[in-house]
């Protein structure tokens, strides 16, 4: 153990702050899926396996990427923390409630689960694009690899395929029991959401969409059905490992080797490098050598790139100011691995000040719909919050708000439980004039009826 701590203190410092957010949910029964849970749990495990260095691209951070990382932790759970202060100040429940038909008899959930067939037929339009284009589905190809490639050209097609998890939210919310109490649209749903997810894997083996809706499941089982203990926290990340590792097979991203007769080092080997290269972006993008061209700063004019992405100014903003793509053209430190932790996005947008005040801001508005669930909540509120919270967990990896698909997906979510929710009713508690009217109401007493209280006297006993 000592030898550990001696040979990789980073990690060792960093898992202990993964294990206190798995023993907090454990011991003290706490929500595991809160904001600033879910932030520490997600940004300390991934730079804590990042911190093995394995491979050696992988190098320790220059103390201005520390500032920036550090920084935002501490920026995302001070937000957190207010928000839970002004609460508890108020008396506002703090810790989430059970799930409740209360607030959801009257929501309208034959509309919500008709219209959430809106998002699967939008994914059923991806599908068929890859048929046309690969003449079956991708993994009844034969050869799945041949079509999962960069040069592979599906058009516009891929937008609509990458509606799957859009489709298991909204169907999966109408899975529960403990929320929805129509029995046929439970089941349907149910159905909906293997559907979505089998068609996904087979259409198509991605892991962003695979994990996304998986993510998202495990997330509303947490908050409809029943906390998700520590423990099956650690198997979902096992189970993820794996699925990760069957997938990157099928894309032949092993050089053609057999997984089977890899060692398990070489079979780690690329995960840890998609986990990793997130950060030796960052620390690579923040601190560049002399010798290569700096990424200009866009002063928060991309920063709203995903808002517009699909109206024209956000594309031809990054054109006409040679700025990078989804792929980090500039940044990426071995061609291949282009990804980088969403704080980059945020230096470049908004520079050392938007480092800080960003994170700070979502801790603090996450928080308060997180709040939203310690009472009788509303379909609407557990969607958004399980779609946002998912988003965090994977900021390590992706900003999410830069892409235009993400916020098209919050329109068709706030659409769907608006037109679900017009009419219904919320229950009211009864006043005391109407509890009086009510006992007025009540029947008297049959002749018969036993007397439970104690009477003393006789003319009390005749009264």
């Amino acid at each position: 153990m000592l030898t550990w701590v001696t040979e990789y203190p980073v990690s060792v410092a960093l898992f202990l702050v993964v294990l206190f957010c798995l023993l907090q949910s454990l011991l003290l029964k706490k929500d595991f899926f809160s904001p600033p849970t879910v932030y520490c749990f997600s940004q300390c495990i991934t730079l804590g396996i990042a911190y093995f260095q394995v491979d050696k691209t992988m190098t320790d951070f220059k103390p201005l990427t520390w500032m920036i990382w550090i920084g935002a932790l501490a920026a995302f759970s001070t937000g957190s923390f207010l928000a839970r202060l002004i609460a508890k100040q108020k008396g506002v429940p703090v810790r989430v409630s059970k799930p409740s038909t209360e607030f959801t008899m009257n929501y309208r959930w034959g509309w919500h689960v008709a219209l959430s067939f809106i998002p699967f037929a939008l994914f059923l339009v991806g599908v068929y694009g890859i048929i046309q284009h690969a003449g079956n589905l991708l993994l009844l190809t034969g050869n799945p690899a041949k079509y999962m490639t960069k040069d592979t050209d599906f058009g516009w097609y891929p937008i609509f395929f990458t509606s799957a998890p859009l489709s298991v939210l909204l169907f999966g919310a109408a899975s529960f029991k403990k929320f929805n109490p129509w029995l046929k649209l439970r089941i349907l749903s149910r159905v909906m959401v293997v559907v979505s997810i089998c068609l996904n894997l087979v259409a198509y083996p991605n892991r962003g969409t695979l994990f996304f809706s998986l993510g998202i499941l495990v997330i509303l089982y947490n908050y409809l059905h029943k906390r998700v203990s520590a423990g099956w926290i650690i198997i979902c990340l096992a189970l993820a490992a794996g699925a990760f590792v069957g997938i990157s097979s099928l894309r032949n991203q092993y050089s053609g080797s057999s997984v089977e007769n890899m060692a398990a080092s070489a079979v780690l080997e690329l995960p840890y490098k998609y986990v990793a290269n997130n950060y030796w972006n960052l620390d690579y993008a923040v601190n560049p050598p002399v010798d290569r061209e700096y990424h200009p700063h866009t002063y928060g004019i991309d920063f709203f790139h995903g808002i517009f992405e699909f109206l024209g100014p956000g594309p031809s903003f990054r054109r006409s100011f040679h700025w990078d793509g989804l792929f980090n053209e500039h940044i990426e430190k071995i061609h291949g691995f282009n990804t980088a932790s969403y704080l980059w996005e945020v230096y470049k947008d908004l520079y050392m000040p938007g480092v800080f005040i960003l994170p700070f801001l979502v801790g603090l508005a996450l928080s308060t719909l997180h709040l939203k669930l310690c009472r009788s909540f509303t379909p609407r509120q557990v969607i958004f919050y399980a779609f946002f919270i998912y988003f965090i967990g994977w900021w390590f990896f992706t900003p999410g708000y830069k892409q235009g698909i993400y916020w098209f997906w919050a329109y068709i979510i706030f659409f769907i439980t608006t037109v679900s929710m017009k009419g219904s009713t919320k229950k009211v508690a009864p006043t005391a004039q109407s509890s009086e009217q009510s006992l007025d109401r009540q029947p008297a007493l049959p002749a018969d009826a036993p007397v439970l209280d104690k009477v003393e006297g006789q003319l009390q006993a005749e009264q």
